[in-house]
């Protein structure tokens, strides 16, 4: 028994605490908070990984938002003149007309 309480005051005296802190209480709850950030399923480090996965699908999916509100309103504008979308977007033509694309380029 004496050997016990040496011990726990060397080990407490090592970690810099007072040797009443260490008792059966306090080593299972170290215990405990060691096992559930390191080792359970739902520790820190998964928990990081779906945090940055949760962020980076918001970022897809303001992307996609934004693609969905183009596409809207191209629709629209087909629904409204379908001749003006088919020149404009697909390049088409009537017969006898010709189409002339000017490529601008960024001045460097």
């Amino acid at each position: 028994m004496a050997k016990d309480k040496k011990m726990i005051d060397d080990v407490a005296s090592m970690i810099g605490i007072s040797p009443s802190w260490i008792n059966k209480y306090t080593v299972v709850t170290l215990l405990f908070i060691v096992w559930v950030t390191f080792f359970d399923k739902h520790n820190i480090f998964a928990y990081q990984r779906l945090k940055g996965t949760i962020s980076r699908m918001e970022e897809e999916k303001k992307v996609l938002e934004a693609d969905i509100a183009q596409a809207i309103e191209d629709r629209e504008d087909l629904r409204n003149n379908q001749v003006k979308f088919a020149r404009e977007k697909h390049l088409m033509h009537l017969p006898g007309e010709e189409v002339i694309l000017i490529e601008q380029t960024e001045k460097k």
